[in-house]
């Protein structure tokens, strides 16, 4: 008897496993088909670099915030670090020591730099202090924005972009085709993907965020990890911004903004398919975005038509994570900011 309810159980996880993936490239699919037939333009090789590109921006932001999901915390503020950090790297360029400027990657690590000490800020704050991740999140985010504005009463910065090469960091190509921001793309998720998922210490932040009392008393530092999981999330969307940055051509203190939305998406979406965050789900959530991104873009669409797009987008992916599905008695993906699970009452019939 306990031999068949396993059976069935692994039945029903194979299932449960594939189906969503189905679902997810059905659409992908779709989307793609329906943008091909409206432009002529969408699938050239020429657009679909420029795709990755938009791939590049909302992929980098998402990784980093998925290992803040991943600790059973949220983040509202990286989308003001990045403008912080943008601000930073545009200051450096462009204003410092009477106009000067230094090189770009001084002033790509200033930025990263400034960005990472508000990280730092949210972890201790949330993970040693205890104190709510949203509240606490927006108030540091505000702070953060509020800072970018000292650098230049709010003005553009344009001094020195085009003669110090730090177009480069964004327009660049390696061998003449491959541009820098799609390599950029690739490398930190799989350095992402190795740390979350093939380490000892990637799991610990899962653990952390399953259950940080049981985590701690297994010996982890669940602060450590925490505060961790924040400045990976700012790094990665001061990176993500300062990329944008530097294909504008000037620094503009709102130009990270643009960030919040398509990274939530994109890890809810992750979400949907594998019912836990991770690195690959986060991708895929992030190519659905970036598709959509590339072929409104091709049809000129208004901004805000995406905007409204990727709302929908997001509130679905939520709906979807946290379906439970009756038929196998087994409860979808679970997020309540402290647990992940994923249950049957098959499986403890097993256990029993």
């Amino acid at each position: 008897m306990a031999k068949r309810a396993k059976t069935d159980f692994e039945k029903h996880w194979a299932f449960q496993a594939v189906f969503p993936l189905l679902i997810f490239f059905t659409i992908i699919t779709i989307i793609i088909v329906i943008f091909s037939i409206l432009s002529k333009e969408f699938l050239t090789a020429f657009n679909l670099l420029q795709a990755l590109k938009y791939l590049a921006n909302t992929g980098i932001v998402s990784l980093g915030l998925t290992f803040v999901v991943a600790v059973g915390k949220s983040d509202i503020s990286f989308h003001y670090v990045s403008c912080f950090a943008g601000m930073t790297m545009s200051y450096f360029i462009g204003m410092f020591m009477g106009g000067k400027g230094i090189p770009p990657i001084p002033a790509i690590l200033l930025g990263l730099f400034g960005g990472l000490i508000f990280g730092i800020i949210n972890g201790i704050a949330i993970g040693k202090f205890k104190l709510p991740d949203m509240i606490t999140t927006i108030a540091v985010g505000s702070l953060a924005w509020g800072m970018a504005y000292l650098y230049n009463g709010g003005n553009y910065i344009y001094q020195n972009f085009l003669t110090s090469g730090i177009i480069q960091f964004s327009d660049g190509k390696l061998f003449g085709w491959l541009p820098f921001p799609v390599l950029y793309l690739f490398s930190f998720y799989i350095i992402g993907y190795i740390i979350l998922h093939c380490t000892t210490f990637g799991r610990r932040f899962y653990a952390t965020g399953h259950n940080p009392v049981a985590a701690s008393f297994s010996g982890i530092k669940v602060e450590h990890y925490i505060t961790l999981a924040y400045m990976i999330c700012s790094l990665m969307a001061s990176f993500s911004n300062m990329l944008m940055t530097a294909a504008q051509g000037n620094g503009n203190v709102k130009g990270g903004l643009v960030l919040l939305m398509p990274a939530w998406a994109a890890v809810f979406v992750g979400i949907s398919i594998f019912k836990k965050p991770t690195v690959y789900g986060t991708f895929l959530g992030a190519f659905l975005i970036a598709i959509m991104q590339n072929g409104f873009t091709l049809m000129h669409t208004p901004y805000y038509v995406m905007d409204l797009i990727i709302g929908i987008t997001l509130i679905f992916a939520i709906l979807v994570s946290r379906i439970q599905i009756k038929s196998g008695k087994v409860s979808a993906f679970k997020l309540s900011g402290k647990e992940f699970q994923l249950q049957s009452t098959s499986q403890r019939g097993i256990q029993k």
